[in-house]
């Protein structure tokens, strides 16, 4: 791939962000103007931080079809790259999947999780007022249990 390519790949990954966040702060400002309505609040928190995290997600992969199309064996090293970054971003799709799921079903009533490709940071966001032990221990049980991550790379937080 040329220098030329790289550059307008990563300014169009960075302009797709860019929209993400002004839509995600957008969406947040006008569920923030009803002060009565908490719940929204929350909720638009965490349908805008999904919707953001698959939007930036389909960008990604159509770039990647779009190397895994090219022809020509100059691009088989771009092709195989991009191979294994799509199966990446995939395998952290299915993680962030799985843990919501599970987090929820121990009680867990709003849930965003966020791994990066390569698995090795994960962010929960959960939906409390305040997290005890408790609730921080059985999450990073879960997590622990399904991603081997150490400690220091797991972030919990509470909206």
């Amino acid at each position: 791939m040329s220098k030329g390519k790289k550059i307008a790949l990563i300014v169009s990954m960075v302009a797709v962000l860019i929209v993400a966040a002004v839509l995600n702060v957008t969406l947040l400002a006008t569920k923030n103007t009803d002060p009565a309505n908490g719940d929204a609040v929350q909720t638009s928190f965490f349908a805008s931080s999904r919707l953001d995290r698959q939007t930036t997600r389909d960008y990604e992969i159509a770039e990647l079809n779009q190397i895994l199309a090219m022809e020509g064996d100059e691009y088989a090293e771009a092709r195989q790259n991009a191979l294994v970054k799509k199966q990446q971003i995939v395998d952290a799709m299915e993680t962030e999947m799985l843990l919501e799921t599970l987090l929820k079903a121990q009680g867990f009533s709003e849930v965003l999780v966020t791994v990066n490709a390569s698995l090795d940071n994960v962010s929960v966001i959960v939906e409390k007022d305040e997290l005890t032990r408790q609730d921080t221990v059985k999450i990073y049980n879960i997590i622990a249990t399904e991603v081997a991550i150490e400690p220091e790379y797991v972030k919990i937080l509470c909206v």
